[in-house]
């Protein structure tokens, strides 16, 4: 049974969701209208707890009880709001020492097992209840007045009630067998007087708003029930149903943020909003288009009212200062300093002089060596032949002997000193580290300087004739090391004396590295 209750509770809660949810969804998509509340602005939902005293209006004498609760409450509009409440309260009764209950009617006697029932000395119900009710304002007409303190309202709706009735007689042995005495009864589940049965409720409260989150309740609310149990409160079956009458005090508590939802509408003014709005506007200051130092921001926005004519300003109307430094760029010699300097009075940046070779230091350098290289020659040396010309080198990845673009630079350099002195005939001699078999190197060295003829030939336009191609294998190593070594596998160019060129190895055709020197 109390899954029951938990279930209509649930859905009661659900349903406020959804209506939260739609408000929400409204107020987003028509913000210009929904603000002022034609399509129920985003408004806080209110939680509330509430205690007093419950009394049972029936067929006893009723004695107070006490009732404690809950609520969820969501506002529609400004004048009606939905609220899911759930509560639980004792319900008790005494025979009045005024009235004859010996004999409270067959249906009574049936009901607890026959006998002449000599009175109902005491009765207990425990009530858990729980429903929706539809919640209407009654203060929320006028459209002129604001905010609300005070909020008197009406309310009706419909739920379940879980009940358990216990009461205390005495019998007589009216009939064959039975017992007499005080005797303790439970209302039975028989005679279709289930525990839950549907109920319905209405009343009438007043709500004192005490700040923007919280307000306080007086409430009245009377409850009554359906089927067998509706004249069985009391325990006690006679003439007409039973009623519950439960009066209460509440505090609620509004959630959700300030700045993102108004306060709940039973509370608002519906013309609030509005309002607010036009005095907003009254209180702008009229537009005043005046910009006094003619920079192209008015006035009334403009920081900086005297800018000079033609300086570039920000939309503050502050003149600009790209690079930070505190000079404005109309003032700053230099506006775009790098960071991390200081800077002189004319915003430039006081770096200090990198330390590199300046040409001047590469011009005085070059003319001391050459004056000591004619100092060393003296009268007996004769200068240098052509044969002793240096050009350049170039190099090659590990066993291959394709020229490298990066080397096209080395190449230039000889075609040039080739064209320059057109009588010239280059030695080109191709090398190899000493990976590898020897017969392997030697082939691969015939590979290399054959590679940098044709580039001279095919890119750079020299005549096949005046390059004499030769090679060494691994002989003649630049670096005195047996493994991989990039600077010896190369091929060098020199001015041509006496070389002939060399013909292919017999090794040309050797592809692999097997039976090399060093595991490769």
């Amino acid at each position: 049974m109390t899954r029951k209750i938990l279930s209509v509770l649930s859905f009661s809660l659900v349903a406020l969701s959804l209506t939260d949810a739609s408000a929400q969804k409204a107020a987003a998509s028509q913000d210009s209208k929904a603000k002022y509340g034609f399509f129920a602005p985003n408004n806080q939902t209110e939680l509330g707890i509430h205690a007093g005293l419950s009394y049972l209006v029936g067929d006893l004498e009723a004695k107070p009880g006490v009732g404690v609760g809950l609520h969820l409450r969501k506002a529609l509009d400004y004048t009606f709001s939905l609220r899911a409440d759930v509560g639980f309260s004792q319900l008790n009764s005494v025979t009045p020492n005024s009235a004859d209950w010996r004999y409270g009617g067959e249906e009574t006697r049936n009901l607890y097992g026959g006998g002449d029932l000599r009175s109902i000395n005491k009765t207990n119900t425990s009530a858990l209840t729980g429903g929706l009710q539809v919640v209407i304002s009654l203060n929320n007409g006028r459209w002129d007045a604001g905010a609300r303190k005070v909020n008197p309202y009406v309310f009706g709706g419909a739920g379940a009630s879980y009940l358990n009735t216990q009461v205390n007689v005495t019998k007589t042995g009216g009939q064959s067998g039975a017992k007499t005495g005080d005797q303790e009864f439970v209302v039975p589940g028989t005679r279709n007087t289930g525990k839950l049965v549907p109920n319905v409720e209405a009343g009438a409260g007043i709500s004192f708003r005490i700040n923007d989150k919280m307000s306080f309740s007086i409430e009245e609310k009377l409850m009554t029930v359906f089927g067998k149990r509706a004249d069985l409160l009391d325990a006690f079956q006679y003439n007409f149903r039973d009623f519950q009458s439960y009066t209460n005090l509440r505090l609620g508590f509004n959630l959700g943020a300030k700045n993102k939802q108004t306060m709940p509408l039973w509370w608002a003014g519906p013309a609030d909003q509005m309002n607010a709005d036009i005095a907003e506007l009254k209180a702008r200051p009229k537009y005043d288009p005046t910009d006094t130092d003619g920079d192209g921001v008015v006035d009334m926005i403009d920081q900086e009212k005297d800018s000079p004519t033609g300086a570039r300003v920000d939309t503050r109307g502050v003149s600009l200062d790209s690079d930070g430094d505190g000079y404005a760029d109309f003032k700053d010699k230099e506006p775009f300093s790098p960071v991390g300097y200081k800077v002189d009075g004319n915003g430039v940046a006081q770096v200090p002089k990198p330390a590199y070779v300046t040409e001047a230091d590469v011009n005085r350098i070059v003319e001391a060596q050459l004056a000591k290289f004619k100092a060393s020659l003296g009268e007996t040396k004769a200068a240098p032949s052509m044969a002793d010309w240096f050009l350049p080198m170039i190099h090659f990845d590990l066993n291959s002997a394709s020229v490298k673009t990066s080397e096209y630079a080395n190449l230039a350099a000889v075609a040039s000193v080739m064209k320059t002195n057109p009588s010239v005939r280059v030695a080109v001699t191709g090398f190899t580290d000493k990976l590898a078999s020897d017969g392997y190197n030697q082939g691969l060295s015939y590979r290399r300087a054959q590679a940098a003829i044709d580039a001279l030939v095919k890119r750079f336009g020299v005549d096949r004739s005046r390059l004499v191609l030769t090679y060494q294998g691994e002989d003649n190593t630049l670096v005195p090391t047996s493994g991989n070594s990039m600077m010896n596998r190369r091929v060098e160019f020199k001015v041509a004396t006496t070389e002939s060129e060399m013909s292919a190895p017999t090794s040309i055709k050797k592809k692999s590295y097997k039976g090399n020197k060093s595991g490769y």
